[in-house]
């Protein structure tokens, strides 16, 4: 309900007034309306990351079962402050935060609440990861899920690959 009523809020308090925005035609009035809509809220964030399946190639049996036990059932939980200066960059940039090393998109796609997305990241030591990114968003929260493969240079078979889900929740204000 809320992501909904948003957009159409100014629209409404300027429509009452007998005012058009600033110049804008009501179409430019709703699209910035909706863009500030799919912005994250600035505040407190919980990142749960949690690693469904990872193979190394050549890894089988008790070896493969190390690797998934080492990353947990319950996932990895990180907290950060976004700044209300970060939030103004959108999805996209928030995104990024939950990535390492120099990433760019290959794709990226955040519209009525869904998030379809490519992103190459080059991490420390030549290491390449491609991730593929689908799920959903709020401006307090997102659920994605990942596939990820990695390619290091020197490794046997040369990578990695992983399958994992990513929860940011906002929690509170900043600490």
């Amino acid at each position: 309900m809320r992501r909904i009523a948003l957009p159409i809020l100014p629209l409404l308090l300027l429509s009452a007034c007998g005012q058009e925005p600033s110049g804008q035609s009501p179409d430019q009035a709703a699209a910035e309306a909706a863009a500030h809509a799919r912005q994250p809220q600035p505040g407190q964030y919980r990142v749960t990351m949690k690693v469904n399946d990872i193979s190394f190639p050549g890894m089988t049996g008790p070896m493969a079962e190390q690797a998934r036990t080492m990353f947990g059932d319950t996932g990895h939980v990180t907290e950060f402050c976004l700044t209300p200066a970060e939030a103004k960059k959108g999805q996209k940039e928030f995104l990024k935060r939950t990535a390492e090393g120099d990433c760019k998109y290959e794709k990226f796609s955040a519209t009525d609440g869904a998030i379809d997305a490519v992103m190459v990241c080059q991490t420390g030591q030549g290491m390449t990861a491609r991730t593929e990114m689908k799920g959903s968003f709020s401006p307090t929260r997102s659920e994605l899920t990942l596939k990820t493969q990695s390619q290091m240079p020197g490794a046997p078979g040369g990578g990695m690959a992983m399958d994992a889900q990513i929860l940011s929740e906002r929690i509170g204000e900043c600490a």
